[in-house]
């Protein structure tokens, strides 16, 4: 499944004359959140009472996806795209610095229509012209180093996470969910976002939020592909995670992207 495919989705409903809205490009950009830099100097608390200082985070996002349907509550989706029209598309990769506040563009323009988008999805993927099922793309994803402190125990940390063929079960996927492409796209996505002329997608991505429920006792050799240990599986899990609560990836359109 190639994102170039899903291009003729967007340019499709666009030219749709019922679904109103007028073709654009649009400068995308991404960053941490907007007090990142603290988390460098000051650094923060887990929920399981570790104070955490990171002095490397960074994500790849290989493109990202906006869409104007919300799936069906309960609904059991077997296909990694979503439901309905895709409104908006970024298909050339980024690393982004969670440890910074400032936007880093996409090195080129996102592609889409001034239309509502209510979810999202973030490949976590080689760049738009890769194959999301490409077993053999083992782009780094996450990159963190840091130090984690609790009650006198103190653990430095550093990890490489990728997302390749490891991901996939040996036994076969139950109901697609173990599919390469599942792993690799984060989605649904709940957002509130409308393109328009003016102005430039944005998502932030807050490096707290991978650190939920991570036992930093209970890591041994770092986060690495191949370690099954409470954390690093923790790390992996919360790198997907799509909630509107306490989000990892939040998404807004900013006027001042030019």
């Amino acid at each position: 499944m190639r994102a170039s495919i899903l291009l003729l989705v967007v340019i499709a409903s666009a030219c749709v004359g019922t679904t109103g809205g007028d073709v654009i490009d649009f400068p995308a950009a991404a960053s941490g959140p907007t007090d990142a830099e603290a988390l460098k100097t000051n650094g923060f608390d887990t929920d399981l009472g570790w104070h955490v200082v990171l002095t490397k985070a960074t994500l790849h996002i290989g493109a990202l996806y906006l869409s104007q349907s919300q799936p069906v509550s309960g609904a059991q989706a077997t296909s990694c795209v979503l439901p309905g029209s895709y409104v908006a598309q970024v298909t050339t990769g980024l690393d982004v610095d969670l440890l910074s506040s400032s936007p880093e563009r996409f090195p080129t323009s996102g592609h889409g229509t001034t239309l509502h988008a209510l979810t999202a999805q973030v490949w976590l993927a080689g760049d738009g012209d890769h194959d999301v099922d490409d077993s053999s793309d083992k782009t780094p994803i996450l990159v963190v180093e840091g130090t984690a402190t609790r009650s006198g125990d103190v653990r430095p940390f550093a990890g490489t996470i990728t997302i390749a063929s490891n991901r996939v079960a040996q036994s076969g996927p139950v109901a697609g969910s173990n599919t390469l492409c599942k792993q690799r796209i984060v989605s649904p996505i709940p957002t509130n976002v409308t393109l328009a002329h003016e102005g430039g997608l944005l998502l932030r991505i807050d490096p707290r939020r991978l650190f939920v429920n991570v036992d930093f006792a209970k890591l041994t050799n770092g986060f690495t592909d191949d370690d099954a240990s409470q954390p690093t599986v923790n790390l992996y899990q919360n790198l997907h995670a799509a909630s509107a609560i306490a989000p990892l990836y939040t998404f807004a359109w900013d006027e001042t992207l030019r």
